[in-house]
């Protein structure tokens, strides 16, 4: 009768083991939703769409959101054109008109210096110089016409240079002026120089007044001298020689073009023409499967990464999905399936199972991408359904369903055939795993599973599409069944030695009786063998009449005495042909002979690793019952019940807490106790059977070791019934057959 208080496991939240039953509740939820995340994210990070200028389209692709794009090698082109079509800015120079005056007036003054008379050399000596040979100016030789040595010369007259003088000393100032412009300057009289120079700075400053470009000067020039000569007549040819040659060597343009200006009038118009590019809105399509890709538009695609995700938008989305499914899978755990919820292994198992297929999933995406999406279908989703199933409960299988179908969306948004055939898949595999009693079994759940597969795909995809898939949807079904009969088969062993869970097939192994445990029960303590094996088919009918495990109620009936291997012969069923050990030692001695069996057996089960439910049952098969007969002699010795320790005489093991280990503690008891009375007298009639279990029975409830156990007295009643038939059907009544000799006696 379970305690409404104390769970079946006897795990509650203020024990050191509720503390670390919730570590690990947290330990899997963390390795649970990070699992997921990388395993799913990673593969599913960056990505995008791939397309070649000039070439069709693969697919069509839809813009996510407003997608604008700049073409720059055309925008740079046209802001370019505008800033060359801009005019340069041009700007007059105020003080280009003085140049020009200044340097015809330093001309007409060259010309004048050039001409001025200047004083010979020799009149230079007459002032009492020393020549260079420091010979005495008087001794020169006197001139023609001048008084003979020994007369005294007057002050010699400044002569004016000669021509060529002249010429030179103002090509040595000015060579930019044309030889014909100089001898004419030096020709020209003094009166008509003055002329020249009147006219010519008059034309000057009338040409300075005018707004003249550089393209525009010799035009300007040869327009304005036409007129202004004419008008003027300036004297002689002096016009042609002198006036037209200097205006046009030394008039510069006074229109200039101003840099600065310029190019911040070229900047200007090249930041106002606007970026060449196209946009796209929310889901207006990029580019059509079959249409030729353009520049635009393969930088919108490429460039902007279009259907590309960035890693930690990937890795969120995986811990996200993860959560959830933690989030609904403890909720789900804590109330509907508690048996799960309270164990930590099953737990990790859990977790195990949904990270490897995370992983299987995301590896077979990675290989059909390059194939086509219909072999998605050989997703092993069977696999994890029929092991969870198998592990932990088929109702547990059936809540695959959700982790699995997310998953294949996680890792595929694109393939909800996939993801309905993940559901049809877990809802027909788990109904397989029902009534698994061998091997065999297994293998004829794993093949029909595999044959279900291939009609499963080729239903989804002749009702979904494409229907040019058919084909390969019912090979990839039917790879689907070979890759879940490798998984189950070859994995199923393997976590069930790792997570020591009592699943059908571990069981299975446990109940061969060449287990190395039975085997040297047997050779060890053979009257303790048969007596489980007796024990194990009361146990395996009471479980089943219940509705308890009668494979596990079995197996855990057949190792609860594996303990007497350690010292056989102080047990009765063993002492056939020797003395009883006990009677040289004091009662408290054979008592902690007797009581250390189950801690001897549970020791030895633990070391062969045994399933815990196992082992549970072999610590609980006597509880915490009273070892009576050695308890009853010391009591005798002793004169007085007070004087005994009756805590000394108890088992030190644990109450039975599930119902396989109620059943196991009683059906013991009552078949060592029949199996003592049927020794002395025989046959048993149902009368004293019955008596005799109900008084086991009795003193047992009475003694609280069903407190415990997660049984009902109705359970109980139950029991009780059936290990009465099962002895019943033992210790009959048995007709007494004739001896050889009577019988041929008889005959004649």
């Amino acid at each position: 009768m379970a305690s409404d208080v104390v769970p079946a496991d006897g795990v509650t939240a203020s024990t050191p083991t509720g503390v670390r039953l919730r570590l690990h509740r947290v330990g899997v939820a963390v390795s649970l939703v990070a699992g997921i995340a990388v395993i799913v994210g990673l593969p599913g990070a960056g990505g995008g769409i791939d397309v070649e200028v000039g070439q069709p389209a693969a697919v069509s692709v839809a813009a996510p959101q407003q997608v604008r794009v700049v073409d720059e090698e055309a925008t740079e082109l046209a802001r370019r054109t505008a800033a060359e079509a801009v005019d340069t800015v041009l700007a007059v120079d105020p003080d280009a008109g003085q140049r020009l005056v200044s340097e015809l007036r330093a001309v007409f003054d060259a010309a004048r210096e050039a001409r001025r008379p200047v004083t010979p050399p020799a009149a230079e000596a007459d002032d009492g110089t020393a020549d260079d040979d420091g010979a005495d100016a008087g001794d020169a030789p006197a001139a023609d016409g001048d008084a003979g040595a020994g007369e005294d010369a007057g002050p010699a007259e400044p002569v004016v240079p000669e021509p060529d003088v002249q010429r030179d000393l103002l090509n040595g100032r000015f060579p930019e002026l044309p030889s014909p412009t100089v001898a004419a300057l030096v020709a020209v009289e003094d009166a008509d120089l003055d002329v020249v120079e009147r006219e010519t700075i008059a034309i000057a400053q009338l040409l300075a007044r005018q707004r003249i470009r550089a393209e525009a000067l010799d035009q300007v020039v040869r327009e304005t001298l036409e007129v202004e000569l004419g008008l003027r007549a300036p004297p002689g040819a002096t016009g042609e020689e002198i006036v037209t040659p200097l205006l046009e060597t030394f008039v510069e343009p006074n229109v200039v073009v101003d840099l600065a200006a310029t190019e911040a009038a070229r900047e200007l118009a090249a930041a106002s023409v606007e970026e060449i590019g196209q946009v796209w809105l929310a889901g207006q399509f990029i580019v059509r499967e079959g249409e030729i890709v353009g520049p635009l538009q393969a930088l919108a695609i490429e460039g902007l990464d279009v259907g590309a995700v960035p890693l930690w938008r990937a890795l969120l989305v995986g811990a996200a999905a993860a959560l959830l499914l933690v989030a609904i899978g403890g909720l789900y755990l804590a109330r509907m399936q508690p048996f799960v919820w309270r164990s930590a292994k099953k737990l990790w198992l859990l977790a195990l199972l949904l990270v490897a297929f995370a992983g299987i999933v995301t590896g077979i995406d990675v290989l059909v991408d390059s194939t086509g999406s219909t072999w998605a279908f050989v997703v092993p989703v069977g696999a994890l359904a029929m092991l969870v199933a198998l592990l932990v409960h088929p109702v547990v299988g059936l809540a695959m369903m959700l982790p699995a179908v997310v998953t294949v969306l996680l890792v595929d948004a694109a393939a909800p055939g996939v993801a309905l055939f993940a559901a049809s898949a877990v809802l027909v595999t788990v109904p397989l795993t029902r009534g698994i009693a061998s091997r065999s079994d297994l293998k004829r759940a794993v093949l029909r599973a595999g044959l279900a597969y291939p009609v499963l795909a080729v239903t989804i995809v002749a009702v979904f599409g494409p229907r040019e898939e058919v084909v390969v949807a019912a090979l990839a079904g039917a790879l689907n069944g070979l890759v879940t009969a490798l998984i189950v088969q070859g994995t199923l062993p393997a976590l069930e030695s790792l997570f020591r869970l009592p699943t059908v097939t571990a069981l299975l192994d446990l109940a061969d009786r060449n287990h190395p445990l039975l085997r040297e029960l047997e050779q060890e303590a053979l009257g303790s063998y048969n007596h489980s094996v007796m024990v194990a088919s009361l146990v395996e009918r009471a479980c089943r009449a219940i509705g308890a495990d009668p494979l596990l109620g079995s197996v855990a009936a057949l190792y609860h005495d594996i303990g007497k291997v350690r010292q056989p012969h102080f047990f009765i069923e063993n002492q056939q042909g020797i003395a009883n050990p006990h009677d040289g030692l004091e009662p408290e001695v054979s008592a902690l002979i007797i009581m250390n069996h189950v801690v001897d057996g549970v020791e030895l089960a633990t070391s062969y690793r045994l399933p815990p439910e196992v082992v549970a049952c072999i610590g609980s098969h006597h509880g915490t019952m009273l070892v009576k007969y050695f308890y009853e002699e010391a009591v005798q010795r002793a004169g007085d019940a007070d004087a005994v320790d009756e805590q000394a005489f108890r088992y030190r093991g644990q109450r039975p807490r599930s119902r396989e280990a109620a059943v196991l503690l009683l059906a013991d008891s009552c078949e060592a106790t029949t199996r003592a009375m049927a020794m002395s007298r025989g046959n048993l009639p149902r009368e004293e059977i019955e008596e005799t279990v109900d008084r086991l029975l009795e003193e047992r409830r009475v003694d609280g070791q069903f407190d415990e156990a997660d049984i009902t007295l109705r359970e109980l009643r139950v029991v009780r019934d059936t290990i009465v038939e099962s002895l019943v059907g033992v210790y009959h009544p048995r007709i007494a057959y004739p001896s050889p000799a009577a019988t041929d006696v008889s005959s004649d």
